[in-house]
């Protein structure tokens, strides 16, 4: 009884393994009368390191729509509206920071940037964090520039080929999750933290990449739990909030055409991600 115990338990191990180490999925069932398409994506990751883009984004090319967290096929405009958003309204910095952490960010910024918070003070401190990190990051690995992002890939192949290109939610609603969902104060805790712990962020990202490429999902998780940047309520504004928003949206696209989903790999995670939300729903969730 033990030794079928054992094996029933090891078969359920592989499952999970199996399950978890893919983030390419095909959605089919429930009354659909095309299969449609899951892929998380990450922004630090150039479409050559993904094993299988080539095939992935010929996938893309089959479906009748491309779905992303945004519509990006108009970045000027989208750019435009987020540094508009960014800006903070009657807060200085000075009001926000003590004058140590004043001096150890604006130190910070002008050694990366070539510019401090004299220049860059009137950002909301959720944005300097964003680009702080982001060039922190492409500096430890000796890259002059971000790559390109494989969503908008996908959403400018769909462009090309007459497609639909669907948001799930408006770069508005985006920029308020991003800079208005907590007060600037506490933006400005997480600004100094990912300043002082400058080495631990950079070892994050690294493990954040090598855990996309092998596409394990459950390490993903495992980092995400990790990370105590942002409370677990403050992260569920992030993730889980926007994910049950989605799931109102993403079964009614389903039923009209063919889509492929592009969102964030974090969005995928969890048993409050797309994937287990699509199965709660009575899809057929399988990696491709």
């Amino acid at each position: 009884m033990r030794k079928r115990t054992f094996i029933v338990a090891f078969i359920a191990l592989i499952c999970t393994v199996s399950a978890s180490a893919q983030l390419f999925w095909k959605v089919s069932g429930n009354g659909l009368a095309k299969p449609s398409y899951l892929f998380g994506t990450h922004h630090l990751i150039d479409k050559g390191q993904i094993k299988g883009f080539d095939k992935i984004l010929a996938i893309a090319g089959q479906a009748d729509a491309v779905v992303g967290e945004m519509d990006m096929t108009d970045m000027a405009s989208m750019q435009t509206k987020i540094m508009q958003d960014a800006v903070m309204q009657g807060t200085t910095m000075t009001q926000l920071l003590s004058s140590d952490d004043y001096t150890l960010v604006d130190t910070e910024l002008k050694q990366l940037f070539g510019a401090g918070l004299d220049q860059l003070g009137s950002f909301k401190p959720m944005m300097l964090q964003t680009m702080y990190v982001g060039m922190v990051y492409l500096k430890s690995q000796n890259l002059t520039k971000q790559p390109a992002a494989v969503d908008i890939l996908f959403q400018k192949a769909a462009k090309d080929s007459n497609k639909q290109v669907i948001g799930l939610e408006t770069i508005e609603q985006q920029s308020a999750m991003l800079f208005d969902s907590l007060p600037l104060s506490r933006q400005a805790e997480i600004l100094v933290k990912s300043v002082k712990e400058k080495q631990k962020g950079i070892d994050q990202l690294k493990r954040l990449n090598e855990y996309y490429l092998e596409g394990n999902l459950t390490k993903l998780a495992d980092l995400d739990n990790e990370d105590d940047d942002m409370t677990p309520a403050e992260k569920r504004t992030i993730y889980e909030n926007r994910n049950n928003r989605w799931m109102k949206q993403i079964p009614e696209l389903f039923k009209k055409q063919s889509c492929f989903v592009a969102v964030g790999c974090m969005h995928l995670i969890g048993d409050t991600g797309l994937i287990d939300q699509l199965r709660k729903a009575g899809y057929k969730v399988e990696a491709e």
